[in-house]
């Protein structure tokens, strides 16, 4: 009877809630701990360096200091990806826009990491038609530097990332393919979530506090755009992103 299915369907809406109640305190509880330890750790590492110069147990040697100013640009790092997250989300947030050509910012992108790229080994190709959007141009670049960043960070040397741009009638069209380790399958619904990362050893290693894509995504969504991923371990990854025009 229609009441019973009624009865159901609340039940099942009530159900789905709680469990997306659940789902984000983890994600709260995971993201307070992993905050807690980006920062810990870098700032252990500069306090024990210190304290055994200034006990005279170790030399100031110049590998000593430059250690210690690589893990403060670490801390600088992740406060400054915090802050970028910040007014990133503001509700309050303005986009100056102005006409932007996605193509021709994928190409200052793909300059930028020149010595990256060369130290991987890796190709980076860019491809397409010019695109132009109505749009933020500093907000857009730091989203493409942020997923081409990503695609270098995971990709095996001798690998190649392809940038493509695809102009449509009402939208924009950027695709960021990888040929790197993937993401598995339980990751991907969580990859734009604040510090989520899929392999946390690994990506401490690599640096990074994974915001990147929580930054990326925030950018899209406020230029009424939308960003997808698709991704297999082992074989890469594939970001869509799709921004009206106008």
């Amino acid at each position: 009877d229609v009441r019973t299915q009624e009865l159901t369907e609340l039940s099942n809406a009530v159900n789905h809630m709680a469990e997306c109640l659940e789902t984000q305190e983890a994600i709260r509880r995971r993201l307070t701990s992993d905050v807690a330890h980006e920062l810990r750790t870098p700032i252990a590492n500069v306090s024990s360096h210190l304290e055994a110069i200034i006990e005279g147990v170790w030399e100031p040697t110049t590998e000593r200091l430059q250690s210690c100013y690589d893990e403060l640009g670490r801390i600088s790092d992740i406060i400054s990806d915090l802050e970028k997250l910040r007014q990133i989300e503001d509700e309050n947030m303005i986009l100056e826009k102005e006409p932007v050509d996605l193509l021709e910012l994928s190409q200052t992108v793909q300059y930028a990491f020149e010595q990256e790229l060369d130290k991987k080994q890796l190709k980076c190709k860019v491809s397409g038609e010019s695109a132009v959007v109505s749009g933020d141009q500093k907000r857009l670049h730091q989203v493409i530097f942020n997923l081409v960043s990503n695609a270098i960070k995971y990709s095996t040397e001798g690998g190649c990332i392809n940038i493509n741009v695809r102009n449509e009638t009402d939208t924009a069209t950027l695709i960021i393919k990888d040929q790197g380790i993937g993401i598995s399958e339980k990751d991907l619904p969580l990859i734009f979530e604040r510090f989520y990362r899929t392999d946390r050893s690994r990506n401490r290693k690599m640096g990074g506090a994974g915001i990147g894509l929580t930054i990326a995504k925030a950018v899209v969504l406020a230029h009424n755009g939308k960003i997808t991923v698709e991704s297999k371990e082992g074989y890469g990854s594939r970001f869509v992103i799709t921004v009206p025009k106008r």
